[in-house]
This record gives C-alpha cells, sequence and structure tokens, in this order.
C-alpha cells in the first residue's frame, strides 16, 4: 500500500471531496429507468459491493485520476529492480538474502517479500484478480562484479529510446547535474551526436528539462569521466560551468543510495587472520593503567 496526497487550493480540494461523497452517497441507488435485465445486474453487483465509504471513497478517487476502470489494467510501465538472489531465493538455497529489498526507481525501496508476492499475483492467471490483464516480463539488468553499477548497451540509433531508453531511466533516475536532485525526465548525448557522440549508455545522460538546455550553452562543457565498463567504478561525468567551476557526477547504486557491497559467502575459519605485531606476546598494561576497583573509587 503506499499514500498519494493532493495540496492545492481550499475550494477546489473540498469541491473534490464533497463531490465524492455525494457520489459514494449514491452508489447503491438504481436508475429505476433501467430495462429489466440491466436494472437485475446493477442490483446484484450493488449487493456484492460490500466495501466500506472510506475504501470506496479511495477506489473511485483512483480511477478518476489514473483514468481507467476499477478491473482495467493500469497503461503504464512501473520498473521493479531486485537482484536474481531476491527474486529467485529458492535457486540459492531456499533463503532470502540479508539485503532481501527491491527498489522501484523514482519511488523507493521495499521488501523483497513484497516483491515476490506483486510478481506473484501478476502472473498467477487463475486468481481472477484484477491485474491478471497486465503485461510482465523480466528484463535482466548486468552490472559490474560488486553489483553497484549497471554496465551499458550499445543502440545504433540517435534518439534514446525503447531499451536504451529505459536503461538511462534505471541508472539516472535523477539529473546529473550535481546539485540538482529533480526527476530525470530527458536522455541526452553528454558528447553532442553533432561531434561525433555515440547513442550509447556511455554517453548518455538523465538530465531534467533546464539543464539538458543549459548544458549546451555559451560556456558549459560536459564529458563523460568513466564509462563504468573496465570495473573501475560507476558511470561518470565532468561538467565544467562558464566560471571555470568543475563538478563531477556519479551515478547512484542502482539498488538505491542504501546499498551496501555484499559480503563474501565463506566461513571465518578460512579467511586469513591479520598480522600480529606483537607475534602471540602480550605486553604488561603502562604503570599507570586504573584496575577496576580503582575505577570504581575513582
Amino acid at each position: 500500500m503506499a499514500w498519494l496526497s493532493i495540496l492545492g487550493p481550499v475550494k477546489d480540494v473540498i469541491g473534490a471531496h464533497v463531490a465524492l461523497t455525494a457520489e459514494e452517497k449514491r452508489r447503491h441507488v438504481l436508475d429505476p429507468d433501467l430495462p429489466s435485465q440491466e436494472w437485475e445486474a446493477a442490483a446484484a453487483a450493488a449487493r456484492a459491493d460490500t466495501r466500506s465509504k472510506g475504501a470506496w471513497l479511495a477506489d473511485r478517487a483512483m480511477e478518476l485520476l489514473s483514468g481507467r476502470a476499477k478491473d482495467q489494467p493500469q497503461p503504464v510501465e512501473v520498473n521493479l529492480v531486485m537482484t536474481d538472489r531476491v527474486l529467485l531465493p529458492a535457486a540459492f538455497g531456499g533463503k532470502a538474502p540479508a539485503d532481501d529489498v527491491a527498489v522501484i526507481p523514482g519511488w523507493g525501496v521495499i521488501p523483497g517479500a513484497d516483491a515476490r508476492a506483486h510478481i506473484a499475483d501478476l502472473l498467477d492467471a487463475s486468481s481472477g484478480a484484477a491485474d491478471t490483464a497486465a503485461f510482465v516480463w523480466l528484463r535482466r539488468l548486468f552490472t559490474d562484479p560488486s553489483g553497484r553499477n549497471l554496465v551499458a548497451l550499445d543502440s545504433v540509433r540517435r534518439r534514446f529510446e525503447g531499451g536504451l531508453r529505459r536503461f538511462l531511466e534505471l541508472r539516472d533516475p535523477t539529473c546529473r547535474v550535481p546539485w540538482c536532485d529533480a526527476p530525470a525526465v530527458q536522455a541526452d548525448h553528454t558528447q553532442a551526436h553533432a561531434d561525433g557522440g555515440p547513442t550509447d549508455a556511455a554517453n548518455g545522460a538523465g538530465l531534467c528539462q533546464r539543464h539538458n538546455l543549459v548544458k549546451e550553452l555559451t560556456g558549459w562543457h560536459v564529458r563523460v569521466q568513466s564509462t563504468g565498463l573496465d570495473g573501475t567504478g560507476a558511470h561518470g561525468i565532468r561538467l565544467q560551468t562558464p566560471s571555470g567551476r568543475i563538478h563531477d557526477s556519479t551515478a547512484p547504486p542502482i539498488l538505491g543510495e542504501g546499498w551496501l557491497e555484499p559480503v563474501p559467502d565463506v566461513h571465518l575459519q578460512d579467511l586469513p587472520l591479520p598480522n600480529d605485531p606483537w607475534d602471540g606476546w602480550i605486553p604488561d598494561p603502562p604503570e599507570d593503567w586504573l584496575t577496576r576497583d580503582e575505577l570504581q573509587v575513582a
């Protein structure tokens, strides 16, 4: 579940709420002019609707905002990013990993168990749920060995479309200009296409509309600092402003800023012991070392 709130003028918000509640009061009132067959069907549907007032208001508001009926699939694509161990724990010994989470780009982190349950519900065509008409697919995203960074995919197109655009949306959820955290609503070349810049993930960057236009102005210079393909780190770009200031931007971890590098799956006894600077000898404590009794007295 999630929250959706709207802040607007008082008269408009109150008007919307009054309109919703008025419609809710009429939801069990049938049109007497309906033909007999339709009237019977409408009466049966009204009897079957046992939702509370709050539940009905929430469902109706979502129908109006999304432009779809209650049982109609949502015509949008929602990305759910997770590791293979989170998606299929049974393939890795049946135990979920320590970092059992998934990420919805542009939204946030959800528990891995909820992500698996959501996917299972979408794939369960026999359940009769509303979302069974949705299209569901798995798309492999390849990372570097650390699991932090996405690797690139090539494209011969001039525009960032299709899979390449979705790749940039996953890698760059917010504007790549370091001081801007606006959503990355546009994808463009770091090195301009007119200057020979390729249309690929290494030369592409997600930007807000404002900074995508600003970087084309005189005095602004942007170049790729790191492609993220050689295993030396994340994708990086360098931006120079007209004043000469230089700023570096690094793509965030694919699983969010809270990502931690996984601990090697080895037994403690297999780990090498650190060097012992005392060679097994324990030195005497210093002369000013206080015992426990002396500490209590002090």
